[in-house]
């Protein structure tokens, strides 16, 4: 008799690679005479946020449909609680199923024989990569073979937990592909979820052995290039929306990654690719083939800048070679780099957390992410939470309450600050870059100082600071350019008509012109301008309708700005940009520029007769 089974996920997009190599594995491993595999992505009946109860209604429709003889939950944090509750439907409706646990919560020893004491619906635990543990562990059921055989399997004899031995790590060359035509149609993701990102990893495993962090338990091994050319070529050839390779060293070596970067540009046909490069590989030459490819970088990880705290949390982290990685990035590539930081870790406290985030803005980092440190299953600060003097919440997610030396009061002070940073980073971009440029403009202390009750975006008053006029000046075009910004957002963009000879300007609208006594976009342009070194000249701005781009008034811009008046025809005001232009112009250039001042809503076009 068949062996009917279920894998059972649940994320955003419907899709996880994990679970399509499972797969993969366990058609191309396992009978399908001897069993029946499906693979329930459940967000495809019902949405748990949008309809509570007919979320479970749809599923245990299905399971009651299907009636299951196995059926196994790859878990973490943000669908543990989702996956007991199913757990529990499951025994209570079928207890002949078994009920087997895996994935990420279920990554040590210690946290299986707690998932199986505290859950007794539950069967079975595995433990591990699952590529070959899994279809090993749905054959010998199917036989009703020896349990104790399989390697990673946590189960109960005489009432108590009982570990196998640990899984050897997989041969990341024995996997079977995944994407390809036939073993993974695109068209059927893309319509379930047009925005999906589709995850890919060149490796896996992490050099780093950070105590906190879930993925540090694997070695780290890279998968055959042959398999990366052929399966980035099918995803990238079909022009998928959003590619994230999640590998957390890009390549595994540098010369990989460089290859991989050949790859991709010779493929990419508009895909946005997400990549997370190890810093130790990133030079100038390192960031030209990332922009070839058409990667973009979309944070890098800091966590901590305090040498103590990373020494506890067993992470190497050099601050110089950071930010010169971090300096090249967003310099030569990246506009909107952002690093994260990790909230009440041992060893740090509110103080040190405020100096992490002056750390990532001197190194160049645009924005800064917040996480409070969770006390993921698996881990040390987990298995070993004492020794750090780590209190957590027993639910999930599993978030730190106090760790050595970040008392209850450093968190709640960390907690607030992050959301005032954030709140700063949202409301006022072009502001906090001239904070940062600013001499003795503490960041940290003017996100403090934010008003966060008032419903309006918070703002700092500048106003109000004692600062020297040159430096208010500057803050004070800072918040005109993202006050223009935010205007102009919010209209719609407009195709200005096209230019003849015989169109008359009916209306011109100075006001409509920004001024500052900085020329704001370079600053923008280069982080590592400082205010002594930004000019000092007087420049306006146009924010075209539907656009973030300001175009600094001057040259070309500027003449046919000062050229246009009520009642002058097209022509008429062609030549008087000319004439008034200290430079030479062709008509093109004249038209251009035109064309932006009506875009902005400066002048108005109308037609004779």
């Amino acid at each position: 008799m068949t062996l009917k089974t279920v894998l059972v996920y649940s994320n955003d997009d419907g899709f996880s690679l994990g679970v399509e190599l499972i797969r993969a594995a366990v058609a191309e491993r396992v009978s399908p005479s001897e069993v029946e595999h499906r693979v329930w992505f459940h967000e495809d009946v019902g949405s748990l946020a949008e309809d509570y109860l007919g979320h479970y209604n749809a599923f245990m429709a299905r399971l009651f449909d299907y009636r299951p003889d196995v059926i196994s939950f790859s878990a973490f944090v943000w669908n543990h609680d989702e996956f007991t509750r199913m757990g529990r439907i499951v025994k209570r409706h079928l207890p002949d199923c078994r009920v087997v646990w895996g994935g990420a919560q279920a990554n040590s020893r210690r946290m299986a024989a707690h998932l199986l004491r505290e859950y007794p619906w539950l069967d079975l635990v595995l433990r591990g990569e699952a590529e070959e543990a899994y279809p090993e562990l749905l054959e010998t059921l199917a036989r009703d073979g020896d349990l104790g055989a399989v390697a990673g399997v946590t189960r109960r004899a005489d009432g108590e937990p009982v570990h196998n031995d640990d899984p050897p790590d997989v041969d990341l060359g024995s996997l079977p592909l995944v994407f390809t035509a036939d073993r993974l149609p695109l068209e059927p993701i893309l319509r379930r979820r047009p925005g999906a990102v589709l995850a890919y990893e060149t490796g896996r495993g992490c050099r780093q052995k950070c105590r906190f962090c879930l993925y540090s338990a694997p070695k780290l091994r890279a998968f055959p290039m042959e398999r990366i050319e052929r399966e980035l070529s099918y995803l990238l050839d079909a022009g998928i929306p959003y590619l994230r390779m999640c590998d957390a060293h890009l390549g595994i070596s540098r010369h990989r990654a460089m290859e991989i970067f050949e790859i991709v540009a010779e493929h990419n046909r508009g895909t946005v690719v997400d990549v997370y490069p190890d810093v130790k590989h990133v030079d100038l030459d390192y960031v030209r083939a990332m922009n070839r490819a058409g990667c973009r970088v979309i944070t890098l990880g800091i966590q901590s800048s305090d040498a103590d705290t990373l020494q506890l949390a067993a992470r190497r982290f050099d601050r110089g070679r950071f930010a010169q990685a971090a300096s090249l990035i967003r310099r030569h590539h990246n506009h909107a780099l952002a690093a994260d930081i990790i909230i009440g870790m041992p060893g740090d406290n509110a103080d040190k957390v405020r100096d992490s985030v002056r750390f990532a803005y001197e190194s160049g980092v645009e924005k800064v992410h917040f996480a409070p440190l969770m006390a993921f299953p698996g881990t040390d600060y987990f298995e070993y939470a004492e020794q750090y003097g780590i209190e957590f919440f027993d639910f999930q997610p599993p978030l730190v309450v106090k760790s050595r030396g970040f008392s209850a009061e450093d968190y709640q002070r960390a907690m607030v600050f992050a959301g005032r940073v954030e709140a700063l980073q949202d409301s006022a971009p072009t502001l906090l870059r001239c904070l940062i440029s600013a001499p003795d403009c503490d960041v940290a202390a003017w996100a403090e100082r934010l008003d966060m009750g008032s419903g309006a975006d918070p703002v700092p008053r500048v106003e109000e600071a004692e600062l020297p006029p040159e430096v208010r000046r500057l803050l004070l075009d800072g918040l005109a350019w993202d006050a223009a910004v935010r205007a102009q957002r919010a209209t719609t963009a407009q195709d200005p008509p096209g230019l003849a000879d015989d169109t008359l300007v009916e209306g011109v609208t100075p006001d409509a012109v920004h001024w500052a006594d900085h020329p704001v976009h370079l600053l923008l342009r280069d982080f590592t301008l400082t205010f002594d070194a930004l000019p000092r000249e007087r420049q306006g701005y146009l924010f075209p309708r539907g656009g973030a781009v300001g175009y600094p008034l001057g040259g070309p811009l500027l003449a046919a700005f000062e050229a246009a008046a009520p009642g002058i025809t097209v022509g008429e005001w062609r030549d008087k940009t000319r004439a008034g232009s200290a430079t030479e112009l062709t008509r093109e250039v004249c038209d251009s520029a035109f064309r932006i001042l009506h875009a902005t809503g400066v002048v108005a076009l109308r037609r004779e007769g």
